[in-house]
């Protein structure tokens, strides 16, 4: 069995906290895997190492059953991982397509007709429901959340990692509620 993404035995400390220690996970190509734990579990350190935020002390990461290794978020795009991050990286002045012009690579040319295009069609294969020309502070957070997927799709993911917060951290509790 091929998988997309394979960790094997990762561990990640920052001074004497450990994040993860000895941490294996295999997702198949296709599968969507959702990771649940309480804050501070070390979930989102360990999608900053796959997405190239942070490296790992120890252990291997094999993307398509090749070993790799994933030293920055760039390093990640070219394996064609993608990472939507809890708090999103859009520039609320700008459109979707404005938005989405920015994951450009030097090489590519800024033409926003061919981006809207490209876009568009991404957004018709996976029916998601954008308008393109929408300025991203009239966006809801679901809508924004769609702009970023859509964002990572443009630039080639082939493997998404959504970093989703914890339904406590996005609402408000009345004073004296209990903890989720």
């Amino acid at each position: 069995m091929e998988y997309a993404i394979e960790l094997r035995h990762i561990t990640k400390t920052f001074g004497s906290v450990v994040a993860n220690h000895n941490v294996s996970l295999a997702v198949r190509k296709g599968e969507i895997l959702s990771l649940l734990g309480e804050n501070g579990s070390g979930k989102t350190t360990l999608m900053n190492m796959i997405s190239g935020i942070y490296y790992p002390d120890s252990g291997e990461i094999f993307v398509g059953g090749q070993p790799v290794e994933i030293r920055s978020p760039k390093d990640a795009y070219a394996l064609g991982i993608g990472m939507v991050h809890q708090h999103f990286k859009l520039i609320d002045v700008f459109t979707a397509v404005e938005n989405i012009a920015l994951v450009l690579d030097k090489h590519e040319k800024y033409d926003l007709k061919a981006i809207r295009a490209k876009a568009k069609a991404i957004c018709e294969k996976y029916a998601f429901d954008i308008d393109l020309d929408q300025k991203v502070y009239e966006m809801s957070v679901s809508q924004k959340q769609t702009l970023e997927i859509v964002k990572m799709l443009y630039r080639g993911a082939s493997i998404l990692i959504l970093d989703e917060p914890t339904a406590c951290s996005r609402r408000r509790r009345p004073t004296g509620s209990l903890p989720c």
